[in-house]
């Protein structure tokens, strides 16, 4: 979807040409309009290249672990973190924000990487999943105290690596472990506060999977759990396509990503040991079909490529819950694709036309 200004300034030179507009006013009613800084091609290598430059310590560190003398390895990693985070300070006191970002980001790496390192220095016995959440929590730290969405993105990523190293999730134990499903929403507003997509992406995903965190409902009440999923991320998507005037790009990547949970765990309520029936098929197909509708009226290529994937799983099941040979499903799904493509290319004619 095309950015607020870009529409403006195509709106303005409709105005302009029905002389509605006087052409001299262009100029000044798109400076009030304000828009998101683009990353140039410079700046993307740059970034690029911190963030291997502090991988590049950490493996620096790593790979010289036994010749380093145990005092030294732990002042490497002070020394590493605070040049990380004191240049991020710097540019962000020379009005750098994009340089501050990075640098904080490199810093949650290093310490996430600290933690493990300090932790084998000084003999002491630690828990694998307690420290990346520890890591987590630092990032998060960090994104605060320079309004870092990147940092945050590194946040969400050690959170979402501790709920899955967690040996209580998928059947290990009883207990619930995910920290994503509070870290999830907590990431979407942040994200629209800082107006983020990076980070808008990342709490988008989480939230996708979160649910997998659920472990003991996931064994015992896996349907309840992906309707509950389902109609909580419903309800996400509709809030984030309310606030996509607001919150044009950000809130656009979370209702792409909401439309994709909810429509993929409302078809995964319907799977257990076997599919469950036609009416959870039909239903499924017509949600799949009503998003393709509000995607394309919202233009939204994520929400319609969400609908159409569901759409074709949905026909699956609902063939295969009617005991239809895969043989007879290719021949019905190789007669769907040919009507549809039939329509599209009458209508392509007459919009030519």
């Amino acid at each position: 979807m095309a950015s607020y200004r870009r529409r403006l300034e195509q709106d303005l030179d409709g105005w302009i040409a029905r002389g509605l507009v006087p052409a001299e006013n262009r100029a000044a009613i798109l400076q009030g309009v304000g828009e998101g800084r683009r990353l140039d091609a410079a700046t993307a290598l740059a970034i690029i290249g911190a963030l291997m430059a502090g991988v590049a310590v950490i493996a620096f560190i790593a790979a010289n672990w036994g010749v380093i003398p145990r005092l030294a390895r732990f002042g490497l990693i002070l020394a590493a973190f605070g040049a990380a985070g004191g240049g991020a300070a710097w540019a962000s006191a020379r009005g750098r924000p994009i340089a501050a970002q990075a640098l904080l980001s490199v810093a949650a790496l290093i310490f996430a990487a600290a933690i493990g390192l300090t932790g084998q220095i000084f003999d002491i016995a630690g828990d694998p999943q307690a420290a990346l959440r520890t890591a987590g929590v630092a990032a998060v730290i960090l994104a605060l105290a320079g309004r870092s969405p990147w940092a945050g993105v590194v946040a969400l990523g050690m959170f979402t690596i501790g709920d899955f190293l967690d040996d209580r999730v998928f059947g290990r134990d009883a207990a619930w472990s995910g920290w994503l499903v509070v870290a999830a929403p907590v990431g979407a507003a942040a994200a629209l506060a800082w107006r983020s997509p990076a980070l808008a992406h990342a709490a988008g995903l989480a939230a996708l999977v979160a649910p997998l965190t659920f472990d003991p409902l996931m064994r015992d009440q896996s349907e309840i759990l992906f309707m509950a999923a389902a109609a909580i991320l419903a309800v996400a998507a509709l809030g984030a396509r309310q606030l996509r005037e607001r919150f044009e790009g950000v809130a656009g990547v979370l209702y792409g990503w909401f439309a994709w949970g909810a429509l993929l765990w409302f078809g995964a309520a319907g799977f257990d040991d076997s599919l469950r029936g036609v009416a959870h098929s039909v239903a499924w197909l017509a949600v799949a079909s009503a998003a393709i509708a509000i995607g394309r009226h919202d233009r939204h290529g994520g929400v319609t490529s969400a609908g159409v994937v569901a759409v074709f799983a949905a026909g699956a099941s609902l063939l295969f819950n009617l005991g239809v040979g895969l043989m007879t499903s290719a021949a019905v799904f190789a007669g769907s694709a040919l009507v549809a493509l039939g329509v599209a290319f009458v209508l392509r004619r007459r919009t030519a036309a």
